[in-house]
């Protein structure tokens, strides 16, 4: 689909959905990313742009106005002159014939305007989306905080039921029991906390969404697959079709339109005129035509701020294709070694924390052992749970990144 189809089909769509305030009952991803698309105001303001700019395909396809000039002379002021003999009244009709095609080469010029404007939004659209996804993501990985915290209070509520049980059996000194209670109170601050901070994500979430009510369910997970990246695909795919450089090229080509364009405008055009004149009593035919001399004003100014235009143009896509490629090498870096970092959760430190709580809290319960490495087991499996899920936050945002950066989706 071009590029003009996707700008269409998203102004449609701006028009078909309420924005702020509408209610929603549950989130997914692509969910998050239709009502994005639908409903966030940057990126209404750009589609308005890219609509301000198709003015100028208007103001291009006009040609000059013409003119009329009406005319008095030789009405007696004074004196014996007859009336008749000597007064001129006059009407002209005067048309501007443009030279040196300067009306195509507008058009090709607000043609180039609008194709900036379209790449443009496009980044915008592209960067938008990536940002609304990592959003989301933010927001899954809050939950799953949230879950652990909860999880931890439950085993935390058990072990203090049954330290209760053994204290009023007189098994364990009273102090056992408080260390338990003071460690319960530590998770409940950590849920709250944690409940806190999914909030806040979702808050955000939901105001780039535009939307203020919401009293349904976040759905998704931060899942992981194994992906192979061909590195040398990516790099051509920022090279040749990322949207800001396509933004930048069409700057480029915008420029050098623009450039045309002065310098079509340098020469002169015709102005012929024609038109009734009646001297006395005699009616009588004019005919002319004004030729504009360019002997001193040769719009050089204007050609001269256009070819330094051009300049920079070339400099900027030159900056954006090397920070294209030094951003899929950074964002390519960043996702192996998230994948590197999952994996090993996956094989040795999830297996191995769930291990050392599980026989910690069993010698515990048969008396084997002394409380302190059951809360220290406890707090190891809660923070390697923690920081999992915050490794599979990171694979996210690394995928997003370099999708982002290579300007594709990278097949999953």
């Amino acid at each position: 689909m071009s590029r003009r189809a996707i700008v269409i089909i998203l102004i449609v769509l701006s028009f078909t959905c309420g924005g702020f305030g509408q209610q929603l009952q549950d989130l997914t991803l692509s969910r998050v990313v239709d009502l994005y698309i639908q409903s966030n105001l940057e990126l209404a303001a750009a589609r308005l742009r890219v609509e301000r700019s198709r003015a100028d395909q208007i103001a291009a396809r006009i040609r000059p106005n013409p003119g009329v000039t009406i005319t008095a002379e030789n009405f007696p002021f004074s004196g014996p002159t007859h009336f008749d003999r000597l007064y001129e009244i006059g009407a002209t009709y005067s048309e501007t014939l443009e030279l040196g095609g300067k009306k195509a080469q507008r058009e090709k010029s607000a043609n180039a305007i609008v194709s900036v404007a379209e790449a443009q939004f496009e980044d915008t659209l592209k960067k938008g989306v990536a940002e609304t996804r990592r959003l989301y993501y933010e927001a899954i990985l809050a939950r799953a905080s949230a879950e652990v915290a909860r999880e931890n209070r439950q085993t935390f509520e058990q072990l203090v039921q049954f330290n209760q049980t053994r204290f009023q059996e007189g098994a364990i000194p009273e102090v056992d029991l408080i260390k338990v209670r003071l460690e319960r109170v530590k998770f409940e601050s950590g849920l709250r906390q944690a409940e806190l901070t999914l909030r806040q994500a979702t808050i955000r979430l939901l105001e780039r969404l535009g939307v203020s009510d919401f009293s349904g369910t976040l759905r998704g997970d931060l899942s992981f697959t194994a992906i192979s990246i061909d590195l040398n695909a990516l790099r051509e795919a920022a090279a040749a079709g990322r949207p800001d450089v396509l933004a930048a090229t069409a700057e480029v080509n915008a420029a050098r339109q623009r450039l045309a364009l002065e310098q079509v405008r340098a020469k002169p055009d015709l102005v012929p005129f024609a038109g009734y004149k009646r001297v006395g009593s005699d009616n009588t035919l004019q005919f002319g035509v004004n030729i504009p001399l360019k002997i001193r004003d040769q719009n050089q100014a204007e050609i001269s701020r256009a070819e330094a235009d051009l300049k920079a143009a070339d400099v900027r896509l030159k900056q954006v294709r090397n920070r294209a490629a030094a951003e899929v090498e950074a964002a390519y870096t960043s996702l192996q070694t998230a994948i590197s970092l999952v994996e090993t959760f996956q094989n040795e430190l999830l297996q191995q924390a769930d291990d050392a709580q599980g026989i910690a809290l069993a010698a515990y319960e048969e008396g084997g052992t002394e409380l302190l490495p059951v809360l220290e087991a406890q707090r190891t499996r809660a923070e390697v749970r923690q920081q999992y899920f915050k490794t599979l936050f990171d694979y996210q945002a690394s995928v997003i990144a370099l999708e982002l950066a290579a300007g594709k989706e990278i097949p999953r």
